[in-house]
């Protein structure tokens, strides 16, 4: 009798706890939901209170030639030095004669099904990586550059393959992800077919549009390692532990060297930031104030 009663005591506690910490854990979420709230209101009456200095320069919008452009495209990984390299390498092979092995090659690729049958080969290999494909598929289209409709036919024929695979059965997830030599295709195709699109119509609102969410980003912290921001559009890459500190703005005035600026560049920088950062603020300011389009690492540039 005695065990029994022990035990109902027991059980009745331990309910009784459970209680009391979800009742303490609710009131604890309703309070963080509270502080968020509180934190988004604000965040967002700061930002709407901020005054605007973008600058719509047309002239300052850094755009590629085409032929930089499409190497940017096919071949992303490649630094700056490298895509110069790899321009001025496709231009001497333009003007070259093929010898034979290379013409022979040329009529191989000039032929649909055996290209076809090529590139099921080469996916059928298990070593065979995306970051390969993604290679595969950037040959070829700089090979087939000069008949896009031969290349708009072969890559229909591949897209019906990839179609047609049980893995693909729901629409819906098709071409989500890079993963075969016709998606990287696809994406080439439609950035050479879009370039005079960006470059004429587009490309100046999207330019500004990234420019003034970079702008309204940089008024807040940012974490130099992980690159989570206080003011962001992207849940994950909020900055949580922003309030924990105090940061104030700043504003820094940069003076150009042997005429490189005629006037004092005003740029705004925060007290939190580093050197790398406030390094970048500079440049970018430069940059939407005079259209400079730098190129090299920050690292690399000195600034005194």
């Amino acid at each position: 009798m005695y065990v029994c009663t022990f035990c109902v005591a027991g059980v009745w506690i331990h309910r009784k706890s459970q209680r009391q910490m979800s009742a303490r854990m609710n009131v604890r979420l309703e309070q963080l939901e509270s502080e968020i709230r509180n934190e988004i209101r604000q965040g967002f009456v700061d930002l709407q209170t901020e005054k605007s200095d973008l600058i719509e320069n047309v002239g300052a919008i850094p755009f590629l030639d085409y032929k930089h452009f499409a190497l940017k495209i096919f071949f992303p990984e490649m630094c700056a030095f490298c895509l110069c390299v790899a321009g001025g390498v496709l231009n001497q092979l333009a003007n070259m004669e093929l010898d034979e092995r290379c013409q022979a090659l040329s009529a191989l690729i000039r032929n649909q099904m055996f290209l076809t049958c090529f590139v099921h080969t080469l996916e059928e290999q298990n070593n065979f990586t995306i970051k390969d494909k993604c290679a595969v598929a950037s040959l070829l289209t700089v090979a087939l550059h000069n008949d896009l409709p031969y290349l708009t036919q072969v890559m229909e024929d591949l897209l019906e393959s990839l179609m047609d695979q049980p893995s693909n059965a729901q629409p819906k997830l098709l071409l989500r992800r890079t993963e075969s030599i016709v998606e990287k295709m696809l994406t080439n195709w439609m950035s050479i077919c879009l370039y005079g699109f960006l470059r004429e119509s587009v490309g100046q609102p999207l330019f500004l549009l990234v420019s003034a969410l970079t702008q309204q980003i940089s008024q807040g912290p940012v974490d130099a390692v992980t690159e989570k921001a206080l003011y962001t559009l992207n849940e994950d890459w909020l900055l949580w532990q922003a309030q924990d500190f105090n940061f104030s703005p700043l504003v820094l005035f940069a003076v150009g060297t042997e005429g490189e600026v005629s006037e004092p560049l005003e740029v705004k920088a925060l007290t939190c930031d580093t050197i790398e950062q406030v390094k970048d603020k500079i440049l970018q300011t430069f940059q939407r104030k005079f259209g400079f389009s730098y190129t090299k690492q920050l690292r690399d540039i000195d600034i005194g």
